[in-house]
């Protein structure tokens, strides 16, 4: 792995640990009423009908994520299958600190460490909090979906429909973050505003955590 396909985790305090947000349903009439385009229609008969998301996907994508189902009908949306185990540390000690803005001294002292470790690979716990915070599969579809204009924050447009949600870090001592939805619907919502973006990337139902 290089070193530029990691990011730093954030650090200090969140004042947000969840973003609400919807998807906007564009289309209006001409007294300015609005009108559900056929596609929200078709998808919202489609889940009613067969109880699962329609999906239009593209033809040739350049990524897959999986809505990978958790429980009470919860999807949590990963980039790539989730490992059976965490991978062995591929980052050494001196890089995490240069990855995360810890002087070499502090971050030594933190983890008290003595110079001659700093180029050996980084203590597989540390490791797997920051794997699962940064390169974990929920976390890389975390911040794929947070950085797109995916649509408004829940609740501020009457022109919007289903939902999204991006956990960070909710809990107490957790070290985890993901996008979710709980409904089949802002499933197929979700990939039709990819397809709007040019994303070309494709949606699946799977990917269940092993």
């Amino acid at each position: 792995m290089a070193l530029g396909d990691l990011s730093p985790p954030v650090s200090g305090s969140m004042e947000k640990i969840m973003d609400r947000r919807q998807f906007l349903i564009r289309a209006f009439s001409a007294t300015g009423q609005l009108v559900l385009p056929r596609f929200f229609d078709r998808a919202f008969a489609f889940v009613e009908n067969h109880g699962e998301p329609l999906l239009e996907t593209p033809v040739e994508p350049v990524k897959k994520l999986y809505a990978a189902y958790q429980e009470e009908g919860v999807y949590w949306i990963i980039d790539g299958l989730m490992p059976k185990k965490i991978p062995p540390p591929t980052v050494t000690w001196r890089e995490y600190f240069l990855l995360t803005g810890d002087k070499l001294v502090s971050g030594m002292e933190n983890w008290q460490l003595e110079p001659g470790q700093l180029d050996e690979p980084m203590d597989y716990w540390a490791f797997e909090t920051y794997w699962f915070y940064n390169l974990s599969p929920n976390a890389l579809a975390y911040k794929y979906l947070n950085d797109l204009d995916l649509g408004p924050e829940f609740g501020k447009s009457d022109r919007a429909e289903g939902e999204i949600r991006f956990q960070d870090a909710p809990m107490i001592a957790s070290d985890c973050r993901w996008a979710e939805v709980d409904d089949l619907l802002s499933l197929s919502l979700l990939q039709t505003r990819l397809n709007e973006l040019g994303e070309n990337v494709s949606l699946e139902v799977g990917g269940e955590f092993n």
